[in-house]
Formats: structure tokens, sequence, C-alpha cells
């Protein structure tokens, strides 16, 4: 079957609805005319990068290879610092306030990224975040892993070797890492990477639960944006430089895909009149 009729089918009842950010209007990220480029590199790495992230909302990064999607992530945890602009997180810079506010964002990797060859367990991986950033009470570490492990519902697998797990419940394993010390921010670089339908479907819906119940901000670097583009309240949409931000009706355009793409992207519409596009990713 092609991928467009198999990616139509995939989406064709789907409710539509982006979730709407938190009534308080708390930004509490903030970047302007940010920009960077790396040692020895003869053009920006990321350029004219401009936009805000309200508590509890829940944003994806888009763009096609090289378009500087982990730069930014980069910049926005404090591992970079911008050569031009600024990036706020709770009013402070990321770099200049250290652990201060690195406490306050859980990261959460590509599951591809972790050696494997080490024999630790589910429950080990989970437990390291909390050894290495904050110290917790015993208890409060306790039922903190209980829950994050429930909550991305590897209770069952926390004694059980981490390499034996799937790609999806690796990434899951990562995602339990980072909300175990209570991030009111969370950011995950590509989680879909290497992960079956039912893991996507079980992450997407972790990730909008706790934007849209617990006021976490979640920002998402993402390929395909179709898995969660109808629970996101806001799209970035890079290539080297800012093409557009706003709400995916205003983002996913044929115009401002062509712009980053180079080229035309397909687009599908489900029957609740919603345009989710196939990126490179959806073409595999």
């Amino acid at each position: 079957m092609p991928v467009y009729l198999h990616l139509a089918e995939r989406y064709t009842g789907w409710r539509f609805f982006v979730s709407v950010p938190r009534s308080d209007n708390e930004v509490v990220i903030t970047v302007e005319n940010l920009g960077y480029t790396y040692s020895g590199a003869s053009v920006p790495a990321l350029e004219q990068v401009h936009f805000a992230a309200q508590k509890g909302s829940f944003t994806a990064i888009m763009g096609p290879n090289g378009s500087g999607k982990t730069t930014l992530i980069k910049l926005l945890i404090g591992l970079l610092e911008p050569r031009c602009g600024k990036v706020e997180v709770a009013g402070k810079n990321p770099v200049g306030a250290g652990g201060e506010i690195r406490r306050t964002i859980g990261y959460v990797p590509q599951h591809e990224t972790v050696n494997t060859r080490l024999p630790v367990t589910t429950l080990d991986v989970v437990r390291m975040a909390a050894l290495c950033r904050r110290r917790l009470p015993a208890e409060k570490l306790k039922r903190n892993l209980a829950a994050a492990l429930d909550m991305v519902g590897l209770a069952p697998e926390a004694n059980q070797r981490f390499s034996t797990l799937s790609g999806g419940q690796k990434q899951r394993a990562l995602i339990a890492r980072a909300l175990v010390v209570d991030p009111s921010i969370l950011v995950l670089d590509e989680p879909f990477a290497g992960v079956d339908a039912a893991s996507q479907d079980a992450i997407v819906s972790l990730l909008h639960n706790l934007a849209e119940n617990k006021a976490v901000t979640v920002l998402t670097v993402v390929h395909d944006i179709n898995p969660l583009v109808h629970f996101i309240n806001s799209v970035v949409l890079l290539s080297r430089k800012m093409i557009a931000f706003g709400s995916p009706v205003e983002v996913l355009t044929a115009e401002h895909l062509t712009e980053a793409y180079g080229r035309a992207v397909p687009i599908l519409v489900c029957e609740d009149g919603f345009l989710p596009p196939m990126t490179e990713s959806s073409h595999e």
C-alpha cells in the first residue's frame, strides 16, 4: 500500500483539536533573535530564531536534517552559549544560572545514545537522574521512581535489563528518568526515532497528559510531526533560521514547508479538516 494511503488511513477518524495553553499565560521560555555558529564553521548553525513557550504548552520543533534542531535544544538547556540573541528560561540565562535552571529541566535524549552494554536494569537507568542532579530523601526518591515507572507503563519491567527492552520501552524509560526529578520543563530529542507505532502513541499520550494536566512545558524535536500534530499547541519550523512559529494550522502550510524543505511537501487532509504534512521521514 502506498505510504500516502497508509498515512491517510492512520489519521482518518482522529478527533482534531489543538490544545490551548493554560489560562495563566505564564511564559517560561523566551527566545529572541537567537543565533549560534560552531567554531570553524563558515555559516551559522542557527540564526534569527524567536519564539516563546507558555507554562503547560506542548511545542514541536521540526525541520530537515541539519536545520539546527539539536543546536536549539542545546542552547535551551544551557549546553551552548548563544553567539547572538538570548535565551531565557524562567527569566534567567540557562548558561549563567547553571544548576539552578537545569534542575527545572528534564532532558530526554534518543535511546540510541545510551550505552546498552552496561549491565543495568530499567530501574537503574531511571534512578540515574535523581542520583546525579538532585539529592532526594530516600522515601521521596522511592515514591518518585515508582510513580515515574508507572506513568510510562514500565513498572513490570523495573528489574529487567535495560539492554533487553524494545526501542519504544527504552525511550519511555529515558522519559521516566527525566520525570523522576519533577521537572517543570521537559525537552526531548526525537523521542519517536526507532520506536513502533504503538510506542509512538503511548509517548504522545504521556506528553500530552504532562502538558495538559500537570502543567509541564514540553518541547520535542521531531522529524515526522504526524503522530502528535493533533495534540500540540505550537510548532517551531527551522531551516537554520526561523521559517515560522505558531499553531500547527498557521505553520504547516505548503508555502512554509516548501521553504523549509526546499521542495514541495505533500499534505494530507483528515476528515476533521487538518493538514498534517508528509515530511522526509514519512517516505521511508
